[in-house]
């Protein structure tokens, strides 16, 4: 196996000079290593560009949009390389996380894409919230963007994140891959330790299920044929 996979892996950061550089060091060192590293950063304040820029090969990109879709998309686009992984700044990656997620889609050249299982686990200094707490160390179905390796055709069969969408844009974007007619592979392996904060997109749990019922409602329309 070659010492570099042709992978892009996107990593977008907003005030995240804690826990950035375990996130990044659990990439680089992957064996391949990814032939790009590209982070994101949508406005940070408190460091984490020179946190970035001081680990070599990394390349730093300002976003232009707001929020975490749009960072996303943008680095979607800037990106190089055939094949893209993403892991955001206060997550990381498992070792050989990338090795197996790239022997599966070797075995499999039909797939768009390959996910693995995630373990969300706590962060030093944070509070995750009560629901977070019970899910802490559980391996659970990988369908968040840290947890996936993807060919670059899937966004152009599946389409961009919905920039629309604040906390529901992974989930909407999974959904539409699972709709299309190369879904991604799952497999058991854990990829991807998820860091729990109680602070995050995702623990706002009212917004959260009004996108979801949007995402809903995207997904039945889809079945039947009309435009969502």
């Amino acid at each position: 196996m070659s010492d570099t996979a042709p992978v892009s892996v996107i990593v977008p950061v907003l005030n995240a000079a804690t826990c950035l550089a375990t996130a990044l060091q659990s990439v680089a060192r992957q064996c391949p290593r990814p032939e790009e590293i590209l982070v994101i950063d949508g406005g940070s304040t408190d460091g984490s560009v020179a946190i970035a820029a001081s680990h070599p090969g990394i390349r730093v990109i300002q976003q232009r949009g707001r929020g975490l879709a749009a960072a996303r998309n943008e680095a979607v686009l800037a990106s190089r390389c055939p094949l893209i992984a993403f892991c955001d700044a206060d997550d990381r990656w498992s070792q050989d996380a990338l090795a197996v997620r790239l022997h599966t889609l070797e075995q499999h050249p039909e797939a768009l894409g390959v996910i693995g299982r995630v373990v969300l686990e706590a962060l030093e200094g944070t509070a995750a919230t009560a629901a977070q707490r019970t899910r802490l160390g559980r391996p659970v179905a990988g369908f968040t963007p840290g947890a996936l390796l993807v060919r670059r055709e899937a966004f152009e069969l599946v389409g961009a994140f919905d920039e629309g969408l604040v906390i529901g844009a992974d989930s909407d974007w999974f959904v539409r891959l699972e709709q299309s007619p190369h879904p991604a592979l799952p497999i058991d392996t854990v990829v991807l330790h998820k860091g729990a904060r109680g602070n995050s997109l995702s623990a706002d749990v009212a917004a959260y299920r009004r996108e979801l019922l949007t995402i809903a409602r995207r997904f039945i329309a889809r079945r039947k044929g009309r435009r969502p």
